[in-house]
């Protein structure tokens, strides 16, 4: 099982699409954060995201011009600008670790980069912080400092919410609404509001997230059939497999596996 890989998310644009990428996964609480930096080149750079079901703290280490933003997960696969010949440091939670940021409704920056001082007014100051910092573990050693409240967060206050991404993660995007008010004793109606109004997106969405990231995973690591990684993905139908990777990725399968070989 790639539980690990699943909420933390793939973003193969920021590894493929740039110079110098680095990246450290770290477990706090037994929840996955990434941190990862990397180089734009010269050109005005469109970078490719696709969807993840996480939030990306997303730093501009420009000594000049340093920013902080929140980045909620997209919701079909897009291109973003970055800024020419700039360093960028990033911190990828978990969607537990996500649900966790302080007076922060992930619903208000579902496809959104929403400054710092205007979402987590708290941190403020950490886009100063982290690009006065030389190295890529100097910046990971002051997010810890200075953010340790929400990478040490107790996941167990989002009880219901805990427990259906657990459920979710573990069948691969397989069960259902009705399988978790089983489960759980719960309606339909309140798992699914609640949420809705915890993450922002539906569990039917969330659950086509975590098949989609399964399946890029297979194709990352360069499996040999992508009939193989649509199986693995929970894909049962060529057709729909091909149309959902292509909504949430703006490539199919065979177009991601040629970006693949033409970048590594």
């Amino acid at each position: 099982m790639m539980a690990e890989e699943l909420i933390s998310g793939i973003q193969y644009g920021f590894e493929w699409e740039t110079t110098g990428y680095i990246e450290r996964k770290i477990f706090y609480n037994g929840q996955p954060v990434i941190y990862y930096q990397f180089t734009t080149d010269a050109s005005e750079r469109m970078i490719r995201v696709v969807p993840d079901g996480c939030v990306d703290l997303l730093f501009c280490c420009d000594p000049a011009q340093p920013t902080a933003r929140v980045c909620g997960t997209v919701l079909q696969g897009k291109e973003l600008f970055f800024k020419p010949n700039t360093v960028y440091f990033g911190v990828r939670l978990s969607a537990r670790l996500s649900l966790l940021l302080p007076d922060l409704p992930l619903k208000e920056v579902i496809e959104v980069q929403a400054p710092f001082e205007e979402s987590l007014t708290k941190y403020k100051d950490m886009g100063t912080l982290i690009a006065e910092r030389p190295r890529f573990s100097d910046r990971i050693a002051c997010f810890e400092k200075s953010c340790m409240p929400i990478l040490a967060g107790d996941v167990r206050s989002i009880q219901i919410i805990d427990y259906c991404l657990t459920s979710m993660q573990r069948s691969n995007g397989s069960v259902t609404i009705r399988d978790l008010a089983e489960d759980t004793g719960y309606s339909e109606r309140y798992i699914r509001t609640k949420f809705e109004q915890s993450l922002g997106i539906s569990p039917k969405l969330y659950n086509r997230i975590i098949r989609f990231q399964r399946a890029l995973s297979g194709i990352v690591r360069g499996a040999s059939s992508l009939t193989d990684v649509a199986m693995e993905g929970g894909y049962f139908d060529q057709s729909h497999f091909m149309k959902e990777f292509k909504s949430f990725s703006q490539l199919t399968p065979i177009q991601l596996r040629k970006h693949r070989n033409t970048t590594s």
